[in-house]
């Protein structure tokens, strides 16, 4: 007898579902929607880039994997690849793995991961010697720039922003509203021709009071090989 598995993702038009999770391919800015805190985890800002939505050009799904191929119609002549997939963790965690290429000589190609979600206590970290050094940083205060990943505790729990620790990055914080909206900005300035970049960002609900839980994560990441250019 054949045993038949359903994926863990399901497409209905252009919303990508799951138990815990929903995803708007219309606007992959929006990023993964938990069901269990409201955050949004993990969106991909295209629409910035192009001045208006970025509708995918294909999207499937592949066991825990979401992938979606967006190609914005802008000077750029990006095409991004976004993969969403849960990570096998004790607690709720999410990998986004981005890829981007273009058909031009040379183009602009830094894209931002974005995230939103519920104001609180906030802590920055870098890699280092086998080990992630977590620094408060005061409320209102930019991101350092030697800022790896994030800790946003508050009342019931914490979440975790982590991006390679070998990536081009830049974090931007800005709240509105009592919410955070978190940009990671990746990838070089320009890009060319017949060049593939790649680079992964990951996200974590977790207990708040502890940051073990968060450096396994990064841990765990950063000990993956560098992110892809070729």
């Amino acid at each position: 007898m054949t045993t038949i598995f359903s994926p863990a993702w399901t497409i209905a038009g252009l919303q990508a579902l799951r138990a815990e999770a929903a995803l708007d391919l219309a606007a992959p800015e929006t990023g993964l929607l938990l069901a269990a805190t409201g955050d949004r985890l993990l969106g991909v800002d295209l629409a910035a880039v192009a001045g208006q939505a970025v509708p995918p050009c294909d999207q499937w799904t592949r066991g825990d994997d979401l992938v979606a191929v967006y190609e914005p119609a802008d000077p750029r002549q990006l095409r991004a690849t976004a993969l969403w997939r849960r990570l096998a963790r004790p607690h709720p965690a999410w990998e986004l793995v981005i890829s981007a290429q273009t058909s031009l000589l040379e183009s602009d190609s830094r894209l931002a991961v974005i995230s939103e979600l519920a104001i609180g206590e906030i802590a920055w970290g870098c890699w280092a010697e086998g080990r992630v050094d977590w620094k408060p940083l005061a409320a209102g205060s930019p991101c350092p720039a030697a800022a790896e990943c994030l800790l946003i505790e508050r009342s019931d729990d914490a979440v975790m922003l982590a991006v390679h620790p070998a990536d081009a990055r830049r974090i931007e914080i800005t709240p509105h509203n009592k919410r955070l909206r978190i940009a990671c900005w990746l990838f070089p300035a320009e890009l060319e021709k017949g060049v593939l970049l790649r680079s992964r960002a990951r996200a974590a609900v977790g207990p708040c009071g502890t940051t073990g839980w968060a450096s396994e994560i990064v841990a765990s990441l950063a000990s993956e090989p560098p992110p892809l250019t070729t």
